[in-house]
């Protein structure tokens, strides 16, 4: 799995950190304090872990989402085919035990099947219809007019499995734990900045030293003086009026 690119680059520059000190000598100035190396140490593994951690929450919501998905396919089955045993239920013009058109549409509307029309089945809807029908084994005064006990229970089911798996599915635990790891992120780039602090105090060329570069930070170029200014060009002066004798 791809790894954040600002966490990537964090660790990156951190594990530099770590190997250009590594073959500095006791005596070098830019030599990192212990307590700073040890920090930036700690907050290397850190990272990595709440990294893992966001990862394995990642596989998490995919496969709860892919769960949902699929109970949601297996609702919306089920209640088309309650639909349909709805109208397939013999008419009274039929049979005197049938039952009447105006008992069908009120048998539609009890199972949330609006003037008896499908309608648009979206996740929300399929939810409402499921808690209907659930509803209806109790709201719904002849047995005859609901849904077979074995499709109310496959109904019931799949309520239950999108129930189970929406934490997961809408991602909410995967969202903590990128909380986490990026707040780990942030730590180390503040202690990576107190390393480039160290390396500016350890010579005279400041945010100028070439050292910079070796940890990834980029040294203060020099500044180009500017160019003389031009001498200001002269006021031409104007020659004098001269008034022709009379």
């Amino acid at each position: 799995m791809i790894t954040n690119l600002s966490v990537a680059r964090s660790l990156a520059q951190g594990k530099l950190v770590v190997s250009v000190n590594a073959t500095r000598s006791a005596e070098d100035p830019f030599k990192l304090p212990p307590a700073l190396l040890a920090l930036i140490k700690a907050d290397i593994s850190a990272l990595e872990i709440g990294d893992s951690g966001t990862h394995e929450q990642e596989g998490k919501r995919v496969e709860s989402s892919t769960k949902a998905r699929l109970a949601f396919d297996t609702l919306e089955t089920a209640l088309r085919a309650g639909y349909a045993s709805i109208g397939a239920l013999v008419s009274d013009s039929l049979l005197p035990t049938g039952i009447s058109d105006a008992d069908r549409i009120a048998t539609y509307t009890t199972y949330g099947w609006e003037k008896g029309q499908l309608g648009r089945l979206n996740d929300d809807r399929l939810l409402v219809l499921g808690e209907l029908a659930i509803q209806a084994e109790t709201t719904l005064a002849n047995p005859a007019w609901r849904y077979s006990p074995a499709l109310t229970t496959v109904i019931s089911e799949q309520l239950s499995l999108i129930e189970a798996e929406e934490p997961d599915a809408i991602g909410g635990a995967r969202q903590v734990s990128v909380a986490i790891r990026n707040a780990r992120r942030d730590v180390l780039q503040t202690h990576i900045s107190r390393a480039r602090y160290h390396y500016c105090a350890a010579s005279d060329d400041l945010d100028s030293s070439k050292e910079l570069a070796k940890i990834s930070f980029q040294p203060r170029r020099a500044g180009i003086p500017a160019p003389p200014e031009a001498p200001p060009t002269p006021t031409p002066t104007p020659a004098p009026i001269t008034t022709p004798a009379a």
